[in-house]
């Protein structure tokens, strides 16, 4: 990292441009100081600007050329991969909605979720194309293998190892490389509204139910912009990124992917994670830049061979998703600085309604045990349950407002509210249903999800602070919070995942309880400890706290 060199304004305030036009817009400016460089890379092939944009156009003519146009649907059931990455831009070129289905969902999954959105075809790997090839009802399939965008010695060891999979043999199945083996003329652009719908994400909502949520391309740019304002000079042409966290989540596609890929850091794809194969990647490339999940850091701290050369090379590292500790992340930056980086971990917090990324601690503004401030283009204010605004210091639900705002839960069976909440000036809001507050300086607070808070006696007990503390302690690795039941009264559980050096797990629940004791009102102190090996996630890699849940007492059940 160049400490004193200016950062170049490459990224400029959204206007009406699609995905792939901010794209280009921002990489012509780059390359008219350094050159064409690398896109991204797959399984250590790089990619080419040029190369990128002429498969773009290639991909976007033959699209054309097969009747799909603007305001269609074409689901994206891929992972964090590099067609999942042309694809998206391809689609953006056209005005196609890009409907991102997690690539684990079962094929009666996938068939649901492209009835609900109408799509008309489906971009997935060869190893789903014959477990899916009845859940597609005849549309077209556009078969991808992860060799495509290899050469050389990976391409041949990739193929040796079985990477392209049995393609059933159907008229509707089409391999991708055929999609770009013709003459055709390029295609313009499609005619657009920036505002309008060029994505769908599938998640559970604000309020706990699987929602759809429609995110236009001036709000991804707008994303893209935001994080651009926190950014640390790097060495534009030569810099790279870790991609890891999924495309078909809104962070994995508005900050590993379209923020870094305008922003000149080079994503280094990784289809699946894996700790050891990470640590390799930033030992041998000039990583700099990494977005992810607190599970991902824990993995790259604890695998063995996290302390390597290339720790010297990060500058900007960024957690989001889900709880990370302060004392982890004092451990963590401990290693960085011990090896020379100047870069640290800092904990920010978003939503996929507000285009993932809302806040983030950052080198010029950090304080411990907040989130950080509030993106660039955004606003905030905490209300409580009459809706009220609060002032600074005061807990209630976070509300945001702002560029990066979706638009609306796609209309679906039983979906019917969009989302969106207007002021008595007729501005919309997002209600997060987290839990928080702001200081004085204006760093935000969480301090819990809404519908997470455990009520005892009518007092209310938010988890998050628990988990907060616990963690902390340390011989804790992970911590969650849930409601529990011991006969018909309501307690706090409290799951715990022990560091591995931990010798006797009764010692340590004894510990923990004694902790509470001291430290915790009596309501908040845990009846329940339970050690487990992992703490449950989500296949979204978040604490699953529903699975480690008390189920509702027979009793008590028979009187709702």
């Amino acid at each position: 990292m160049q400490e004193n060199t200016q950062k170049k304004e490459y990224l400029s305030a959204p206007q009406n441009e699609s995905c792939y036009e901010y794209l280009i817009k921002c990489c012509e400016k780059i390359t008219a100081d350094v050159g064409d460089y690398p896109v991204l890379q797959s399984f250590g092939c790089d990619m080419p600007m040029a190369a990128f944009r002429a498969e773009v156009e290639r991909l976007a003519a033959k699209l054309t050329e097969m009747g799909f146009k603007k305001n269609d649907v074409l689901s994206v059931f891929l992972p964090t991969c590099s067609h999942a990455v042309v694809v998206f831009y391809t689609l953006s070129k056209l005005g196609i909605i890009a409907d991102f289905i997690h690539p684990l969902t079962p094929p009666a999954g996938l068939q649901k979720t492209m009835q609900a959105t109408r799509s008309k075809g489906v971009f997935l790997l060869n190893s789903a194309a014959e477990a899916c090839q009845n859940a597609v009802n005849g549309l077209p399939v556009f078969v991808c293998s992860l060799t495509d965008h290899t050469t050389g010695a990976v391409k041949t060891a990739m193929k040796a190892a079985g990477v392209n999979i049995f393609v059933p043999e159907k008229e509707n199945f089409i391999r991708y490389a055929d999609l770009l083996r013709h003459d055709l003329p390029p295609v313009p652009d499609a005619e657009k509204d920036a505002k309008e719908t060029a994505v769908y994400m599938h998640g559970s909502g604000t309020t706990g139910k699987s929602k759809t949520v429609q995110l236009s391309a001036f709000a991804l740019n707008s994303s893209a912009y935001s994080q651009y304002q926190i950014d640390k000079y790097h060495d534009y042409g030569h810099s790279y990124s870790l991609a890891v966290l999924p495309v078909f989540h809104a962070f994995g596609l508005a900050a590993s992917v379209h923020y870094a890929t305008c922003n000149a850091y080079t994503p280094i794809l990784m289809p699946k994670f894996d700790a050891v194969q990470a640590n390799e990647i930033i030992a041998k490339n000039n990583v700099q830049y990494i977005s992810g999940a607190p599970s991902m850091f824990r993995k790259l701290y604890s695998a063995e061979n996290f302390e390597n050369p290339g720790l010297k090379n990060l500058t900007c590292l960024y957690s989001g998703g889900d709880l990370v500790s302060e004392a982890f992340i004092k451990q963590f930056n401990a290693v960085l600085k011990k090896n020379g980086s100047v870069a640290k971990l800092f904990r920010g917090w978003g939503l996929t309604e507000m285009s993932a990324v809302c806040s983030t601690n950052a080198h010029d503004n950090h304080r411990a045990t907040s989130i950080g401030k509030l993106g660039f283009g955004m606003e905030l204010k905490i209300i409580d349950e009459d809706g009220r605004a609060l002032p600074a210091g005061e807990q209630g639900e976070i509300c945001l407002t702002g560029d990066t705002m979706m638009n609306g839960y796609l209309p679906e069976e039983n979906v019917t509210e969009t989302g969106l909440f207007p002021d008595e000036n007729g501005v919309n809001w997002v209600h997060t249903g987290d839990m928080g507050f702001v200081d004085e300086d204006g760093y935000l607070y969480f301090t819990g999800r809404k519908k997470r808070i455990i009520i005892i006696s009518g007092y209310n007990i938010y988890p998050y602070s628990i988990e907060q503390q616990i963690t902390a302690l340390p011989f804790v690795m992970e911590a969650c919070a849930v409601q529990g039941y011991l006969g018909e009264k309501p307690i706090v559980k409290l799951c715990v995942s022990l560091q591995p050096d931990v010798q006797d797990e009764e010692v340590a629940k004894q510990m923990i309880l004694a902790y509470c004791k001291e430290n915790f009102n009596r309501f908040s102190v845990p009846r329940k400890i339970i050690v487990m090996p992992a703490l449950p996630r989500t296949k979204m890699d978040k604490l699953d706290f529903l699975a480690m849940t008390d189920p509702l007492p027979a009793g008590l059940a028979a009187q709702r």
